[in-house]
């Protein structure tokens, strides 16, 4: 039996007035989207899927060279290529990883994700560091992304006096192209590594992207992928489940999409989530240059933290939001409470912490039920590098697989690009002069609408 569970009782009309009443009539259409992802991934236009076959044996060697050698490894990247680690930090690794001694930590690294250009977030991530102790692992597909390039110069010339042979120090993720950034760090003979063409960024997390950090420190990186084959082989019954209640939400115009797993650790799958569903399904036109502006806005949230914000919205709000939970079957190192030392409180007497957030997610689940609000639920038997890598697998193949099945480009993302040219035209990039005359007659403001 898989260790990933779909429960979508709430979301049926068995249970509410809005639920779905014949799952396998949308099940039916989403067959279409995933035939075609098939036939993409057979063609080698897509490559997702294929790796769970990767050989990640070169990704081995040189994290095992490693070992040891440094106490801080710095992932800089930004969206697909930092949110898929940064999610499997958040859940596998001790919360409060970074506080750990070196030798409570195995020998394996601290984690810092160099991401957004906040200047204040960068200082104190050098801050934290000594250049000589310290790994760059710096990703970005295209070589070319204006915030990774920024912010691994500044750490380069922040390390380079410290460091006698600071191409040790890095390690460089790109695509296999003649990229600027490919073609200094071979020119400069950095350990450099691929990620493969038909990848893209947001669905990058189980290839050297995301596993290579991972094994950097101490992951297994085998058992992501053990995982993500058991949504590959398993007839794909779970990917067409989800796929067809999400769909039948879009069509009733529930336009956000709540992912709230009830565990902290999973509050960076949360936010990878985001990305994947905003960036894939967001789009302006359909494979057939028709104007559909289709997409609905994912929201991450946490249980049980949310029920004491959030929830009141989600219960009383508007009806146009669906909520997924995430259920964790076994907390590990669950905490007993004890005794109570107030008399009003000794029903918690011998229940454990895990016990207690489970019973917060039924209780939300009922609540939510009550307003007819409809709500799926994924539970996990643990939390490990398998179920990991079940969940980002199952979610590559739903949101590619819904993209598919209504005419939508799921591996595309156009409307990021106009901003990027913006800005490089803005910071004086050669050959965007245009792009600058053009901004500059749209960025035009009136005084009085500003106090």
């Amino acid at each position: 039996m898989s260790s990933l569970r779909i429960d979508y009782n709430f979301a049926t009309s068995k249970y509410i007035d809005c639920g779905i009443d014949d799952i396998e009539e949308y099940k039916n259409n989403v067959k279409r989207g995933l035939s075609e992802l098939i036939k993409l991934t057979q063609a080698g236009e897509v490559g997702f899927p294929k790796l769970t076959t990767f050989n990640f044996d070169e990704v081995k060697k040189f994290s095992k060279s490693i070992t040891g050698k440094f106490n801080d490894l710095i992932v800089v990247g930004i969206g697909g290529s930092s949110l898929g680690f940064e999610a499997i930090a958040n859940a596998l690794l001790p919360y409060g990883h970074n506080s750990l001694s070196f030798a409570e930590r195995g020998g394996y690294p601290r984690v810092w994700i160099a991401d957004n250009v906040d200047p204040h977030k960068s200082y104190w991530i050098a801050k934290n560091c000594l250049p000589q102790d310290t790994l760059l692992c710096v990703i970005t597909k295209s070589g070319t992304t204006v915030e990774t390039i920024s912010n691994f110069l500044y750490l380069y010339n922040w390390m380079k006096e410290d460091v006698n042979d600071i191409n040790e120090h890095i390690v460089v993720v790109t695509d296999n192209n003649d990229n600027p950034l490919r073609k200094y760090a071979v020119e400069r003979g950095i350990k450099t590594f691929d990620i493969p063409s038909n990848v893209g960024g947001r669905y990058s997390v189980l290839s050297v992207v995301g596993m290579l950090p991972s094994f950097i420190v101490g992951l297994d990186i085998d058992a992501f992928l053990e995982g993500a084959k058991k949504i590959v082989e398993s007839n794909y019954e779970q990917v067409l489940c989800l796929a067809a209640i999400y769909s039948y939400y879009i069509d009733k115009k529930y336009n956000i999409n709540v992912m709230m797993p009830y565990t902290t650790r999973l509050k960076g799958f949360s936010n990878w989530f985001c990305q994947l569903w905003a960036e894939s399904l967001g789009k302006k036109y359909d494979l057939g240059n028709n104007v559909v502006n289709f997409g609905t806005t994912p929201y991450s949230s946490v249980g049980a933290n949310d029920q004491h914000s959030l929830v009141q919205l989600f219960k009383e709000g508007p009806k146009d939001k669906l909520t997924t939970f995430i259920e964790v079957d076994n907390h590990d190192l669950d905490i007993d409470i004890k005794d109570s030392l107030i008399e009003d409180f000794n029903f918690l007497k011998d229940k454990k912490l895990g016990s207690l957030i489970n019973i917060e997610l039924k209780a939300t689940e009922v609540s939510l039920r009550s307003e007819d609000k409809p709500t799926i639920k994924l539970v996990l038997e643990n939390i490990d590098e398998s179920s990991l890598g079940q969940l980002f697998m199952l979610y590559q193949y739903v949101v590619a697989v819904i993209g598919l099945t209504y005419n939508i480009n799921p591996f595309d993302q156009p409307g990021v690009e106009e901003g990027k040219q913006y800005t490089y035209a803005l910071m004086g990039r050669k050959g965007f002069d245009e792009k600058k005359s053009e901004f500059e007659r749209k960025y035009i403001k009136d005084d009085e609408f500003i106090i």
